[in-house]
């Protein structure tokens, strides 16, 4: 019995090592077991998720691209709006200069005519009150002698008057000449209306 305890004894650690090997085995294939139906539980929720993006997504995309090419005709509309108000703003600008020149040539022309009869009057003035201080002086001067020369300063001083309003006529006339022949635009001409 001894010998056959010792053999059950010596096989015992074989069987013991053999038993639990087998459990180890198990285990991990039933751990590799759960670890593939977990991965294929994924696999089929990727390839769920990959359907939709197939069946949802790519029209999203096609409904994508067809708005942007509508904002794309809509951009070149708006690019299209700019260069018009562009030529529009550039228009008024070159109305509003010709009628700035249409207004301001004349008005500076009425300037130089008034400023042409102020000069006229004033040197008018200041000749015939020369002339009256010396017609004075020379009537004050004959009276005192007694002579006839009060009537030539009195004639010295109509013509003086006389020569004074021909002066004041002449610059009249040339600054009203220069200003009807002048070589400025009419605002009509300006805006691009047809000369008559």
């Amino acid at each position: 019995m001894d010998f056959s305890f010792a053999a059950i004894a010596m096989s015992t650690p074989t069987i013991v090592l053999s038993y639990a090997a087998a459990f180890f085995f198990v285990v991990v294939a039933v751990a590799c077991l759960y670890a593939l139906v977990k991965a294929g539980k994924a696999l089929e929720r990727v390839e769920k998720v990959l359907t939709d993006v197939d069946q949802e997504a790519v029209p999203l995309m096609k409904k994508a691209g067809v708005t942007l090419d509508g904002v794309n005709a809509n951009l070149g509309n708006v690019d299209q709006i700019t260069k018009d108000v562009a030529d529009i703003t550039d228009k008024i600008d070159a109305m509003a200069n010709a009628v700035e020149g249409a207004v301001s040539t004349p008005a500076r022309k009425a300037a130089a005519f008034s400023a042409g009869v102020q000069g006229a009057v004033s040197s008018f003035m200041r000749r015939d009150k020369g002339a009256d201080d010396t017609a004075a002086d020379a009537a004050w001067s004959s009276a005192a002698k007694g002579d006839a020369g009060a009537s030539s300063a009195a004639g010295a001083t109509s013509d003086a008057a006389t020569a004074a309003a021909s002066a004041a006529a002449t610059a009249a006339t040339s600054a009203a000449t220069s200003a009807a022949t002048s070589d400025t635009p009419t605002a009509a001409e300006a805006a691009g209306a047809p000369k008559d």
